[in-house]
């Protein structure tokens, strides 16, 4: 990951890029990104924490590129990946469902008190 400024200095692009090693003193690039300053700062936060994380990715026996670098394990399969998917959905609804209940709750004016001042009786 780069960080760079347009040349013009009004502007900004985070650069991304995987390259390997050739064997002569370069880099053959696998894949790049750039990512400007019109992409939100939370999207730009969510890619580079993916592209962090240290879980394998599950990919196709023949879409691995450079395969003779990559050990290949087997994967979840079937009912675990199910498993797995709805375990996600949940946790996704269920946060969903809290920062729902915030929002509308930060909306809300405060309720007025319903215990109106009664008059005393005289007897």
């Amino acid at each position: 990951m780069r960080h760079d400024v347009l040349p013009d200095g009004k502007g900004h692009f985070w650069k991304a890029e995987a390259t390997l090693p050739t064997g002569l003193g370069g880099h053959e690039r696998i894949w790049h990104t750039y990512l400007d300053q019109r992409m939100p700062p939370h999207l730009i936060a969510a890619f580079t924490h993916a592209l962090a994380l240290d879980e394998p990715v599950q990919r196709r026996h023949y879409d691995v590129p450079h395969s003779h670098l990559v050990t290949q394990e087997r994967g979840p399969r079937g009912e675990q990946l199910a498993l797995a998917h709805e375990a996600r959905l949940k946790t996704v609804r269920a946060t969903a469902r809290k920062t729902r209940r915030s929002a509308l709750a930060a909306q809300k004016p405060p309720v007025p008190s319903t215990t109106a001042a009664v008059p005393a009786r005289s007897r």
